[in-house]
């Protein structure tokens, strides 16, 4: 079953467009790297530039942990480091039929 992934990050005003650029290149080394992440998509907040909005979708649990244990991603958090004030995850599942 396909595991829907969903973060907020908030960065720092003054990180906010070389921390845009750098999330980016992330999302597309992950589409392009793992079999496993078949979606990526990053939303920026309106009013508020510094909150981004991560969607992912991985094939499931084992995938999620490829990305996480990948090169691209310890290198993407390495960067982002200082950038990054407040981090908050959500992990999705569709409800299991009533019946």
């Amino acid at each position: 079953m396909a595991l829907l992934h969903t973060a907020h990050l908030r960065v720092r005003e003054e990180a906010i467009e070389p921390f845009r650029a750098r999330l980016l290149r992330h999302a597309a080394t992950s589409l392009e790297r793992e079999e496993g992440c078949h979606r990526f998509e990053i939303r920026q907040e309106r009013r508020d530039p510094a909150l981004f909005l991560l969607i992912e979708i991985y094939e499931d649990g084992e995938a999620l942990q490829i990305h996480r244990e990948s090169e691209h991603y310890l290198a993407f958090r390495a960067d982002v480091q200082d950038w990054v004030v407040d981090r908050q995850w959500w992990f999705w599942e569709e409800p299991a039929e009533a019946g």
